[in-house]
């Protein structure tokens, strides 16, 4: 079960989200990711070595977005719970495998992997007594998870990708399935231990190429190295658009030994990670004063604009026009903007190729990404917006695999800018996006990028040169904008 919620969206993610995405059950579930880079595909691919019988149930997941309505819930625990009594009944279970993000809230859990585990660990008691509380259950985690005490006592084991980019996502999951195997195998006994200091990081500050993740991770290595009673330290950089009470920065240790001895050794990294907020929330430049130093500079392109704002990969609309207005009113030439633009894009479908027509863009979801924008423009390309990943262990495939819909898509042209109009929104953590629609990111001058750190890995070693930039959007990577109403306090950077 895998989304990451941002709260303060008013939209809310049900079962449409879902399927549009991945809403896949029993065989059909293995089918789908076996073999990719997601994590469900590398704990498969432990399952296959290992000779497992497994009994798959429900896997669901989402682009980031809204709150999660209770129905997706109460129909992924329906069908697990079933799946849980049929596998009991038909000659027992060793062990439960569950691949989660860390970051989702529900409407009426605001905790929801935390209540994820809280209903199978309960089930498996309620079931099987004693008996129950010794079937181990793991779970891998995205590095922006916001862990609780509630998943800690509920899991045997807790994995996370160590990387941001995710491009480790099918490692998190391995590792997941090869400590569950061990648990299986040994009966050991475990506890995840939690310790969480009190400081938030934007999505920009979580990356791992920078400070102070670069440090945290090391630490975390190296206490894995130090103590062989642990079976993994995770640090989870959080992610900050939830308003709920366990927000945040955190630390996980597995171990088999003593839980205050290992709370001891986390918290040189959590006093580290309070320490270094400041680093953890990098802020962004006026876009204007970022403009006027490209076009001066005389650099080659291609150049990124990288708005945080509208960081679809963290669940903004991907309407936002800060970076369109920007560059229409700064006259750039040969740029590309990517917005999902729905009614656009099917606005372009019922024309043909080579028209003219006079096209509304973007702004549409909220007011909070920037007014709509009216554009003469000439329509370049329609397409069904499918693609496969060009690098398969992109972050992307962390989220959905290797085959990507943007839904029906457009590429119009207004000047020297082209806009890539999708109908489902598309983090760029790919280039094959654009390669798909006829745009090669290499000969570019200029491309404005939704995102924080995501697309990194796809951008980074085509671009001469990137800049962050501060647009309007509710991705801004300046935390005290936000309405935090269920924030535990005091909390850095919110509280001095």
């Amino acid at each position: 079960m895998v989304h990451e919620t941002h709260t303060f969206l008013a939209e809310t993610t049900g079962m449409a989200g879902f399927e549009a995405i991945l809403w896949e059950r029993g065989p059909d579930m293995l089918q789908r990711c076996a073999g990719d880079a997601s994590p469900m595909g590398g704990a498969l691919d432990v399952a296959a070595a290992r000779h497992w019988d497994v009994i798959p149930s429900r896997y669901g997941a989402a682009m980031p977005s809204g709150t999660v309505t209770d129905d997706i819930l109460e129909t992924w625990w329906a069908e697990v719970r079933s799946d849980l009594d049929v596998a009991l009944a038909g000659g027992g279970l060793d062990g439960v495998l569950l691949i989660l993000h860390g970051a989702m809230v529900f409407a009426s859990h605001a905790d929801g992997e935390g209540e994820v585990l809280r209903r199978v660990r309960g089930h498996l008691h309620e079931r099987l007594g004693t008996a129950g509380d010794l079937i181990p259950i793991a779970a891998d985690l995205d590095l922006h998870a916001n862990t609780s005490d509630v998943m800690a006592a509920n899991a045997s084991v807790l994995t996370a990708y160590r990387k941001n980019p995710h491009t480790d996502a099918r490692e998190a999951g391995m590792r997941a399935a090869q400590f569950l195997q061990r648990l299986m195998s040994s009966g050991e006994a475990t506890h995840v231990v939690r310790l969480a200091p009190p400081v938030i990081y934007s999505p920009k500050g979580t990356g791992t190429d920078t400070e102070p993740m670069i440090s945290l991770q090391r630490a975390a290595r190296r206490l894995e190295a130090e103590h062989p009673e642990f079976l993994e330290v995770c640090v989870l950089g959080g992610f900050a658009y939830a308003d709920i009470d366990c927000v945040g920065v955190s630390f996980l240790a597995t171990t088999t030994g003593e839980p205050s001895a290992a709370r001891d050794s986390l918290r040189p990294l959590a006093a580290e990670a309070l320490r270094r907020c400041d680093e953890g929330n990098p802020l962004d430049p006026p876009t204007d004063d970022v403009m006027r130093q490209v076009l001066a500079s005389g650099q080659q392109g291609p150049i990124g604009l990288i708005e945080p704002s509208d960081n679809i990969g963290g669940g903004t609309p991907g309407d936002g026009t800060g970076i369109l207005e920007a560059f229409l009113r700064f006259g750039v030439d040969n740029a590309v903007v990517i917005l999902n633009d729905p009614e656009a894009a099917k606005a372009c479908h019922a024309r043909s190729v080579g028209d003219r027509l006079r096209l509304p863009v973007g702004g549409k979801v909220d007011r909070f990404h920037g007014a709509t924008i009216t554009l003469e423009v000439k329509l370049e390309k329609l397409t069904d917006g499918r693609f496969d990943l060009e690098n398969e262990r992109s972050h992307l495939a962390s989220l959905i695999g290797r085959h990507v819909n943007m839904g029906p898509s457009a590429v119009v042209r207004a000047g020297g800018i082209r806009i890539l109009l999708t109908t489902h929104k598309t983090p760029p953590m790919d280039l094959g996006q654009l390669r798909s629609q006829g745009i090669v990111p290499e000969e570019l001058y200029i491309v404005g990028i939704k995102a924080a750190v995501s697309h990194k890995a796809a951008y980074d070693p085509v671009l001469t040169a990137s800049y962050y930039v501060d647009t309007p959007g509710l991705g801004s990577s300046d935390l005290r904008r936000f309405p935090y109403k269920h924030v535990r306090h005091p909390v850095r950077p919110l509280d001095d």
